[in-house]
């Protein structure tokens, strides 16, 4: 047998062949392996990083578009209000006139801190504005001012008692705060609002108070410490707002009375009536308090949920909400704070506090409160410190407390 010679030559592409002879005396050429290149930075980036980061462009692809449609549709259930540039009310003659008629400068503007947005929250019963020379109309069952710090990442509320007294713009003697949204909608009870606080609004939403029930039902119904009082006082408990209720709805007079009180697991009916209380305990101060532990606990069984769970609660709880804002509004609010939140729980604050109105009862049961004494809490509340601001109209019969407002 002939001896195998063995040669090497390299190609174009630096293979390595090799060049033998075969027993029959032929040359045969056999290309060997490419000896393995070093793993330099580029070749890491080249056959590795680029692919994973080819995957995950991908994947924060399909999530943004995922959250694209998920965005457009929650703001598909909002119902945005156009911005009226030139608001209308009706005055106490009847008469359709322009809120802007009734706009006045004043010698310290109201209160503005960057970061700090302030919205008005209104619960209704309709979602309707009427225009009427009766007064016919809706009146505002909860009236909160909302306050958002973005820099502390805490979220604080203004209750107002809705039988306080105030000054509407087009009426000479003070009524009470909720007709302003009768009168005018609320627009005019922005306006009433920022001149008796001392505050600016960036914007509105309302609900339809009773539809409330929709929401709670959307989250699982909420837990509550209701007393005995509370479930069974014949006029103004729970079981009677219930009843009342009920027969609005043209269901059972007794669809889900309670028998029992203590700790209960309320579904969104019986949440809406416990709110609603205000003959049982400490009046609409109560009636407030009781508000602000509802919203509370929906919170916190809110944030408890899957997400899949919040995505569902969340569309039923914004089909019923109606605002002034834009959809570019909330969304940058909604970026700019939310990631900066440190807990959802909520600071309160009501207004009139005690001891700053005085109750009337003769034509009417009404609050007096001394709105110049409550503008520096209010301040102090929202902003940690107090500043100058024109003095508000004092309402008749009203307590008085020094002030530190200028004239």
């Amino acid at each position: 047998m002939k001896s195998e010679k063995e040669n090497t030559i390299p190609n174009e592409e630096s293979q390595i062949v090799v060049s033998r002879v075969n027993s029959k005396g032929k040359k045969v050429k056999i290309k060997k392996p490419k000896e393995k290149k070093p793993w330099t930075g580029k070749r890491v980036l080249k056959k590795i990083v680029l692919p994973i980061v080819l995957v995950l462009a991908i994947i924060v692809g399909g999530l943004y578009i995922g959250f694209v449609v998920y965005k457009n549709y929650l703001f598909g259930k909002i119902t945005f209000l156009p911005k009226e540039e030139n608001p209308t009310f009706v005055n106490e003659d009847g008469s359709v006139v322009a809120l802007s008629e009734f706009t006045h400068a004043t010698e310290h503007p109201p209160v503005e801190e960057e970061g700090i947005h302030n919205f008005l929250l209104i619960g209704i019963d309709s979602r309707s504005k009427n225009y009427s020379k009766n007064g016919a109309g809706n009146l505002a069952d909860v009236i909160m001012v909302l306050s958002a710090d973005e820099d502390k990442g805490t979220i604080k509320l203004i209750t107002i008692q809705r039988d306080s007294y105030v000054y509407i713009p087009g009426y000479t003697k003070p009524r009470k705060i909720n007709a302003a949204m009768t009168y005018g909608g609320p627009t005019l009870l922005s306006k009433v609002v920022e001149e008796h606080l001392r505050i600016k609004l960036e914007g509105f939403a309302y609900v339809n108070f009773y539809n409330m029930e929709k929401v709670i039902d959307a989250v699982g119904g909420i837990d509550i410490e209701v007393t005995r009082n509370e479930v069974f006082t014949a006029e103004g408990g729970l079981n009677a707002l219930l009843r009342e209720q009920n027969h609005i709805l043209g269901e059972p007079d007794e669809t889900y009375v309670l028998n029992e009180y203590g700790m209960l697991h309320l579904n969104g009916r019986q949440a809406v009536a416990y709110s609603r209380i205000r003959k049982v305990g400490n009046g609409d101060y109560g009636r407030s308090q009781r508000q602000v532990k509802v919203l509370n606990e929906l919170l916190a069984r809110y944030m408890g949920m899957s997400t899949t769970g919040k995505v569902s609660a969340l569309g039923s709880i914004l089909e019923m909400v109606a605002t002034d804002l834009t959809q570019s509004e909330i969304e940058k609010y909604a970026f700019d704070f939310l990631p900066k939140v440190r807990d959802l729980k909520l600071e309160t604050l009501g207004v009139p506090m005690e001891g700053y109105a005085k109750e009337i009862n003769d034509a009417e049961w009404s609050l007096r409160p001394d709105w110049n004494g409550i503008i520096p809490q209010v301040q102090k509340f929202f902003y940690g410190e107090t500043f100058a601001f024109d003095k508000v109209p004092e309402i008749p019969l009203a307590p008085h407390h020094d002030s530190e407002s200028d004239s």
